[in-house]
């Protein structure tokens, strides 16, 4: 028996072993990443990416993202962070508008975001589903987690709600 005959006995089984170990690998990895697509919320109606922002440390991109809760849309913010070296966005920073979505039933349209000097504005106008009221929303989106919101209640042709 040759030196290369008996390499290719014991290379031929460990390198079988090796594939294997390798698919398997593949396959958890997939599931992994099959997982983390199934633990978003299947009640997310609309996602958009609206301004960059920037800090001392890094920058990003804010995204909003609309839910919808027994009728009522819900609204959340999420402060993303470049990714380093080619990698993908990871979120930094994710928050609840608790002025809507705490015992609140609001409807509205996802609005787009205008760069201000230090913050982002975003405006929409929202119905309330149960009395039909309009109020107008204007959030000023500064660094991660950190926002400030007006709600104004509009009021139809001059007639006043007590």
């Amino acid at each position: 028996m040759q030196y290369r005959d008996v390499i290719a006995m014991i290379l031929t089984p460990l390198s079988a072993i090796l594939l294997i170990s390798v698919m398997a690998t593949h396959v958890s990895a997939e599931d992994a990443y099959i997982k983390e697509m199934y633990k978003m919320s299947p009640n997310i109606l609309q996602v958009r990416q609206i301004c960059p922002w920037r800090s001392a440390t890094t920058k990003g991109t804010i995204r909003l993202m609309q839910t919808e809760d027994k009728g009522a849309h819900r609204l959340y913010v999420q402060w993303l962070r470049e990714g380093i070296a080619g990698t993908s966005q990871a979120p930094l920073s994710t928050i609840g508008v608790e002025e809507i979505n705490t015992d609140k039933y609001f409807r509205f349209n996802l609005p787009e975001g205008r760069l201000m000097a230090g913050a982002c504005s975003v405006e929409t106008i929202m119905e309330n589903i149960i009395d039909e009221r309009r109020f107008r929303l204007t959030l000023y989106l500064m660094g991660p987690g950190e926002y400030e919101v007006h709600m104004t209640e509009l009021l139809d042709g001059g007639i006043k709600r007590n």
